[in-house]
């Protein structure tokens, strides 16, 4: 794998990861129907998507060194 491929499929993955445990579980937490919701309902939901984003990452970053893609 040369330098420049391996730096581009690093950035990838970071910027999955700040997509999933940062910017998605923002937008969430700004939803009029969740923003309106008990602060223990509004927690839950952000902490669901924010596992979900990072345990998605880490089984895809799982399959790809299966793959051998990284």
């Amino acid at each position: 794998m040369s330098w420049g491929s391996a730096m581009g499929k690093g950035l990838l993955i970071v910027l999955y990861f700040i997509f999933a445990t940062a910017v998605l579980p923002d937008r969430v937490i700004t939803l009029g129907v969740v923003a309106d919701a008990a602060s223990w309902v509004r927690d839950s939901l952000v902490l669901i998507v924010w596992g979900a984003g990072l345990f998605g990452g880490m089984y895809l970053l799982r399959r790809l060194q299966d793959r051998g893609v990284i």
